[in-house]
């Protein structure tokens, strides 16, 4: 891969943190006990079986049997000046898509058609995306909306009482993948690539990607952007993806083409 990319020295993560990301976490942040509870119930329990799982199940990426992958992952961390380089595992799927697990010690999972189907500066937007959520300490809430069905399914009555805390947990998951794409630009220093990975998660099968048009999918998110003005869309919106740790990937377009507009990544990436 080319390595022309700015290292960003002295990079905090508060500098690309979006605002929606920590209002949502100042309000998990108040709750008392919540994040003891985190702590141990991922230290104990859920970490543990991840590592099992993907260790017995999926392909771990290292220098030395996948060294093409993991350069993407090291380069990334050294980008982002994560501390650690994140073990990194590859599972099937043909979607693309990516995922971090774990808070102690986090581990980026990779689906084999995120690998086949984007090119070299759509894999650091994405891999740049799953550091970015270690590097601004997001893991530990993560795990705890990760797991918050199961939770409180768990427990009698569960669903009742703890209903505000899983939805608070499940907006701020949310909420957080709009700093994660934010860091994701920062690491691929691209924002086309960053669009087109867009595009391609949302859709657009391997036979159009010759004919990929960027603008009409910014008029799309626009046009999503302008529902926000009809009361009832924003009831819509907000009930159909209530339960989701993701908001809708023309929406997070919307958010990062209005960061780049601003021209705060251009600001970052040239200080550091």
């Amino acid at each position: 891969m080319n390595r022309n990319k700015k290292i960003l020295r002295g990079l905090s993560s508060e500098e690309y943190e979006h605002p929606f990301d920590r209002k949502a976490l100042d309000t998990l942040q108040a709750t008392p006990g919540l994040s003891v509870l985190g702590k141990f119930l991922t230290k104990h329990t859920v970490e543990r079986i991840y590592t099992i799982q993907y260790t017995g199940s999926y392909l771990k990426v290292t220098k030395k049997n996948y060294p093409n992958v993991y350069e993407y992952l090291e380069y990334a961390s050294q980008i982002l000046e994560l501390p650690n380089i994140p073990q990194m595992y590859i599972q099937w799927g043909y979607d693309i898509n990516a995922f971090t697990v774990g808070s102690e010690n986090p581990i980026i999972v990779l689906n084999s058609g995120l690998l086949d189907l984007c090119n070299e500066d759509e894999l650091m937007f994405i891999i740049g995306h799953e550091c970015g959520h270690i590097k601004s300490n997001h893991m530990l809430y993560h795990m705890m909306a990760q797991m918050t069905n199961f939770a409180i399914d768990s427990i009698p009555g569960g669903s009742i009482v703890a209903a505000p805390v899983k939805y608070a947990l499940l907006y701020w998951d949310r909420m957080s993948e709009f700093t994660a794409d934010r860091a994701g630009l920062l690491c691929c220093q691209k924002p086309t690539s960053a669009i087109k990975a867009f595009i391609k998660m949302a859709g657009l099968p391997k036979s159009e990607y010759s004919k990929m048009d960027i603008n009409t999918f910014l008029e799309q998110a626009q046009e999503f952007k302008d529902l926000d003005y009809e009361g009832l869309n924003k009831i819509v919106k907000l009930l159909s993806i209530a339960e989701a740790n993701h908001p809708w990937t023309v929406m997070r377009a919307a958010q990062l083409v209005d960061w780049i507009s601003a021209g705060e990544a251009k600001r970052i990436i040239n200080k550091h």
